[in-house]
């Protein structure tokens, strides 16, 4: 599938990335659609029927998750992506892998893979990958990039940088990362407060997030939006899961109705699934829907690929990437800092301008070399460009989707 250049990137809109905000790693809009998804909706002959789905875990993730009462920025819509393995699967639904992928690219490289993590919770505030580390190689390895070393957090070790304004804390088994590009309200002390216990979390403050995180419990792959609708248009908070077995995938759709005298019946509900727009799996055919009060669950399977790679589109580096932004000379330069080496042909540059809102243009941006590693920069001359406002560096493969990787706002308007 060819990218649309009059849209934004499949992962980001242009008009969030000049407010600063991302909501990258949680909004399931964001995990279910896209050139990179091609995931398609439920049509008229979908089977409904009971499935043998299998359990989910402990939901290990909420101690992570602060109240929205308890931070200083007002939270309209909460959302997050939780996973309890990272490990590469590439047998899984696009969905599953697309959504890894994604998360991976949105954080930077602090000396320990991605696919080593134990557990990632990314949210509204932020992003707690829970590892085994050596805690002294992590902050050598921070220490040898752009970051500053800033003080100590309730004995995290906190680093920080203003480029692409970005705060990471260092604790035992546990990196809690902030960027203003990634996340749309960061805050690294609510996350490590709520992980510690020391601050309200959310589920402890919400009945309604109380029992949909409930329900939905661990899953290998698990995206939560508290602020959206069902398909027949009733507020809900919704809980979009991926589980396997050894031969199976199955992905887990719960609502949790905010009125409770709003609650469809399953008829109503079946209904309303053949004609909305959401996304479930791609050759998903039987599907089971439940109703408990004010909680629905629409279940449905499908065949695990066998596929033994991940497809070029969904190779998404996990880097540490310094950008220099010198207005005066009109020049951005992009530095790899640490983490994956990146085939140079898979990154480009893009341009924001007034004239063209909206628009992604792929322009090549290392030439001769064939390899991007730590330590390789770029330069982006912007003479001919005088009305530039923003400059991203981006990632695709040819004939596919794209990703817009990190993004700077030359007219200075990023919080930190």
């Amino acid at each position: 599938m060819s990218p649309n250049t009059d849209r934004p990137s499949t992962d980001r809109s242009r008009r969030r990335f000049l407010t600063g905000s991302a909501a990258l790693a949680a909004s399931l809009s964001l995990s279910t659609a896209g050139c990179l998804s091609g995931l398609p909706p439920l049509g008229d002959d979908q089977r409904y029927g009971r499935l043998d789905v299998p359990p989910a875990g402990d939901p290990a993730y909420r101690r992570w998750l602060p109240a929205p009462s308890a931070v200083d920025t007002d939270v309209d819509d909460y959302h997050f992506v939780a996973m309890q393995s990272t490990a590469s699967r590439p047998d899984a639904p696009a969905k599953f892998v697309g959504g890894r992928a994604r998360l991976k690219a949105s954080l930077d490289y602090v000396g320990v893979g991605f696919e080593t993590y134990d557990r990632v919770v990314s949210g509204t505030f932020g992003t707690v990958a829970e590892a085994s580390f050596d805690r002294e190689r992590v902050v050598q390895t921070i220490d040898s990039t752009g970051y500053e070393q800033t003080g100590a957090y309730r004995g995290y070790t906190v680093f920080a940088r203003s480029d692409v304004p970005r705060r990471v804390a260092v604790g035992d088994g546990t990196v809690v990362f902030t960027s203003a590009y990634h996340h749309d309200s960061p805050d690294l002390e609510a996350l490590v407060d709520a992980g510690r216990g020391t601050r309200p979390r959310y589920h402890d403050t919400n009945d309604g997030f109380e029992a949909l995180s409930t329900a939905a419990g661990g899953n290998p792959y698990l995206g939560v939006n508290t602020a959206t609708h069902d398909p027949t248009g009733r507020p809900v908070m919704m809980a979009d899961a991926i589980r396997f077995d050894e031969e199976t995938a199955y992905q887990v759709v719960q609502y949790h109705y905010r009125d409770p005298d709003r609650v469809p019946s399953a008829d109503a509900l079946e209904r309303a699934l053949r004609e909305d727009d959401y996304r479930f799996v791609d050759g998903a055919d039987a599907f089971d829907v439940a109703l408990a009060g004010r909680l629905a669950t629409v279940e449905t399977q499908v065949p695990l690929s066998g596929d033994q790679s991940v497809p070029p589109e969904y190779q998404l580096p996990q880097v540490t990437w310094g950008v220099d932004a010198d207005a005066s000379n009109d020049r951005v330069t992009f530095r790899h800092e640490a983490g994956e080496a990146v085939s140079a042909n898979r990154l480009f540059y893009d341009v924001h301008r007034p004239a063209a809102p909206g628009r992604i243009d792929k322009r090549d941006l290392w030439t001769g070399t064939e390899t991007v590693e730590a330590g390789t920069e770029a330069v982006v001359d912007l003479r001919d460009d005088p009305d530039a406002t923003g400059v991203s560096l981006v990632y695709s493969t040819e004939e596919v989707g794209f990703h817009v990787l990190l993004g700077v706002d030359l007219r200075g308007e990023t919080d930190a």
